[in-house]
């Protein structure tokens, strides 16, 4: 059923965003945002076990890992890393939201925060990357997250700031800055980790 539903409301977030975010606000789907959360990990985990076992290694990267397994050791990590993400958005985008006068609940906004998060980071980042280094090879890579990291940056952002309105029931004027510093701060602490 939670599968089901998780199914639902990414497909809606691709489709009808702002009024996929209303409803989830409406009727916080926890559990389902975990599945979206965890479910891109997995898929970008699924990534890494590719470029890995290809025998690719990034350029260069900040934690101490022999190059030749960076992409084992990301795949391992990402599904804790990107929960942890989930939750420093949701959690930081709540607490500035409460403190500007909005309304919503720490279930609510994390549910939120959840398909906000999950569903431009599969469709923007972790698919294409996916797509192209299956059909053009590794050096493909490189290329595609010029466009698709710019992309996502954006898309989280607005749909990070919707999900503030939607759970909160804030103005645009205090949403927008709200999801900008949750993302931000899941960056500080996760970017690093992060291939």
């Amino acid at each position: 059923m939670e599968v089901r539903r998780a199914a639902s409301l990414a497909l809606g977030m691709v489709v009808a965003p702002g009024r996929t975010l209303d409803r989830i606000a409406g009727a916080p789907a926890l559990g389902a945002a975990a599945l979206a959360v965890v479910s891109t990990a997995l898929l970008w985990s699924a990534l890494c076990v590719a470029l890995w076992s290809g025998g690719h290694s990034p350029s260069r990267a900040l934690v101490p890992i022999a190059p030749q397994g960076y992409y084992l050791a990301q795949a391992l990590w990402l599904v804790p890393a990107v929960v942890v993400g989930w939750a420093i958005v949701g959690g930081t985008c709540h607490g500035l939201a409460r403190r500007l006068g909005g309304s919503g609940t720490l279930r609510s906004t994390l549910a939120c925060a959840g398909f906000a998060y999950a569903v431009p980071l599969a469709c923007l980042l972790v698919v294409p990357d996916l797509v192209a280094y299956l059909l053009f090879g590794f050096g493909a890579l490189g290329k595609v997250v010029r466009v698709s990291g710019l992309l996502l940056v954006g898309a989280e952002w607005a749909l990070c700031a919707r999900a503030v309105m939607a759970a909160h029931g804030l103005a645009p004027a205090r949403a927008v800055p709200i999801a900008l510093l949750g993302l931000v701060a899941q960056a500080v602490v996760i970017g690093p980790i992060l291939r």
